[in-house]
């Protein structure tokens, strides 16, 4: 993404991180974040599960699973 003003654009003005806040920034942006429902309704991974594969078809190229 293009920066709308050039740090070198006499009228560019430094603004220090602490005043800042990156959820305003990430909300302008349309980012939402997760309520606490939404998030105990999203099915995790657990670390000792194997993630699923994605492996090449030597035929047309394309992804498959290898649990598939």
């Amino acid at each position: 993404m293009k920066p709308s003003v050039s740090i070198l654009d006499k009228s560019f003005r430094y603004v220090p991180s602490v005043a800042t806040s990156v959820a305003d920034t990430w909300r302008r942006f349309g980012w939402r974040p997760t309520t606490p429902r939404q998030r105990e309704a999203e099915p995790r991974t657990r670390i000792d599960e194997e993630p699923k594969r994605r492996v090449a078809s030597q035929a047309d190229g394309s992804a498959r699973s290898q649990h598939d």
